[in-house]
C-alpha cells in the first residue's frame, strides 16, 4: 500500500476534483479546469454583485459578512487549486519519498517500524477530522433550505428557501423564485459547496501528512544515533553508519525546503485570511444567537476556520519539537567517550547543523502556536471591532 491507499479521504477528494498532481493535464483536465473556473468566477461575481451593490448600501451588514465569507473561501480555493497545479512534479516528488520510506520501514525493526506507522496514522486521522469538517459546514446549508420548506409546507406557508440568502442582479432577481432559475441558482450553489468542500479535504490536510511524516523520520534517526556508540566498537562501522544518518538528514532537511518552496506563499495567505474570516464567521454566531434566529450554519464553519490554521501551526510545532530532540540525541549519544577525530567531527557537523530548528514559514513568520496565538488576537480584536460597529 502507498500514499494514496493510506490517505485515501484526502485523495479521493483531489480526484474529484481533478487537482491530485498524479492526473496528467491534457486535453480532458483542461476542459473541466475551465468548468471550474467558470463556476468559481460566477459564485465570486454574484457575491462581490451583492456586498458591493445591495449589502453595503442598505447597511445590512450582517449579510455583507455572509457574503465576504463565501467570497473569501472562492479566491482560497482557487489559490489552493493553483499551488497544486504550479507544483505538481515536486508535490509528486514528495509523494513518492513518502511512498518510498513506507516500503523501506518494512524491513526496520519492530520500535522503528512501529513509529512509521504511527505517524501515519495520526495522517489518517487529520484525513477523517477534515472530512468531518467537510461534510458539517457543506450539508448544513442545503438541509436547513430543505428543513426550512418542509416547515412552512406544514404550516400551509410555502415558499421556494435559497441555500445561500444573494441579493442578484436585476434580471436574475426579478426570476429567482420560478422553479426553474430556483433549481439552477441552487444546482449553481451546491456544485460551488461541493467543491469547495473537496478542496479543502484534499489539499489541507497535505501538509500535515508531509510534516508528520518528517517527524516519524526524525524519530527514527535519533533512535538510531543515541544507539549509534553504544552497539558497536568498531570505528569503519561506526564511520558508515554515520555516513547513512547524515545522508537520511540530508534527504529530511530537503523535504522540508520543498514543502516551504512549495506552500509559503499559500500559508502566508491563510493566515491573512484566517485573520478576517474568523471574526466574521464568529460575528455571523453571535449575531444569530443574540436575535434567536435559526441561521446556526456557520458554527461547523467557524470551527473549521480555527483549524484551517491551527493544524499546520500544531505540527510545524511538533516539527521544531522534533528538531529540538535530534539535537538533544546528537550531543547525548556519547560522542565523548569515542576516540576517533574523524567520527567527533562528523557529530560536531551533525550538530551545528541540528541548531538550526525544522520549521514551515510564512514569508513572514515561522508556522508555530505563537503565530496561531497572535493569529487569534489579530481576529478578536477585528472582532471588537465589529461588535462595536455594527450591533
Amino acid at each position: 500500500m502507498g500514499f494514496d491507499e493510506y490517505f485515501k479521504i484526502s485523495t479521493t477528494a483531489m480526484r474529484l476534483n481533478r487537482c491530485h498532481p498524479a492526473i496528467a493535464r491534457d486535453k480532458v483536465w483542461i476542459t473541466q479546469f475551465i468548468f471550474i473556473c467558470v463556476m468559481c468566477t460566477s459564485c465570486f461575481t454574484l457575491l462581490l454583485y451583492s456586498i458591493l451593490l445591495h449589502d453595503i448600501r442598505n447597511k445590512e451588514y450582517t449579510n455583507a459578512c455572509k457574503s465576504c465569507i463565501m467570497a473569501i473561501v472562492s479566491v482560497t480555493i482557487s489559490f489552493k487549486y493553483a499551488v497544486l497545479v504550479i507544483h505538481q512534479d515536486s508535490i509528486n516528488y514528495l509523494i513518492s519519498i513518502i511512498n518510498r520510506d513506507y516500503d523501506l520501514a518494512e524491513t526496520f525493526p519492530d520500535d522503528e517500524k512501529r513509529i512509521v506507522m504511527h505517524y501515519k496514522e495520526k495522517g489518517i486521522k487529520v484525513c477523517k477530522l477534515w472530512l468531518a469538517i467537510a461534510v458539517a459546514s457543506t450539508v448544513i446549508f442545503p438541509l436547513k433550505a430543505f428543513l426550512l420548506m418542509g416547515y412552512l409546507h406544514a404550516k400551509g406557508e410555502f415558499k421556494l428557501v435559497p441555500m445561500f440568502e444573494l441579493t442578484y442582479p436585476s434580471f436574475i432577481e426579478t426570476y429567482k423564485n420560478i422553479f426553474t432559475v430556483y433549481c439552477a441558482l441552487f444546482v449553481l450553489c451546491t456544485a460551488f459547496a461541493c467543491y469547495a468542500s473537496t478542496m479543502y479535504l484534499g489539499f489541507d490536510p497535505l501538509v500535515p501528512i508531509f510534516m508528520l511524516h518528517c517527524c516519524g523520520q526524525l524519530e527514527v534517526v535519533c533512535r538510531r544515533i543515541m544507539r549509534l556508540l553504544s552497539e558497536t566498537t568498531d570505528e569503519r562501522e561506526i564511520r558508515e553508519k554515520l555516513k547513512k544518518l547524515i545522508l537520511k538528514l540530508q534527504e529530511i532537511y530537503g523535504f522540508v525546503d520543498h514543502i516551504k518552496h512549495n506552500f509559503t506563499i499559500l500559508y502566508e495567505f491563510t493566515m491573512k485570511t484566517t485573520t478576517f474570516l474568523l471574526p466574521l464567521s464568529a460575528f455571523q454566531v453571535v449575531e444569530c444567537l443574540r436575535k434567536r434566529d435559526t441561521n446556526l450554519e456557520f458554527i461547523p464553519f467557524c470551527f473549521g476556520t480555527i483549524i484551517h490554521f491551527y493544524m499546520p501551526c500544531y505540527y510545524s510545532d511538533l516539527l521544531m519539537e522534533k528538531s529540538e530532540s535530534l539535537r538533544q540525541s546528537i550531543y547525548s549519544c556519547g560522542w565523548e567517550m569515542n576516540t576517533d577525530k574523524g567520527t567527533k567531527k562528523t557529530i560536531l557537523f551533525m550538530l551545528a547543523r541540528a541548531t538550526r530548528p525544522l520549521v514551515i514559514t510564512t514569508v513572514f513568520f515561522p508556522i508555530c502556536l505563537d503565530t496561531f496565538a497572535e493569529m487569534c488576537r489579530n481576529s478578536y480584536a477585528i472582532f471588537n471591532i465589529m461588535n462595536a460597529a455594527w450591533t
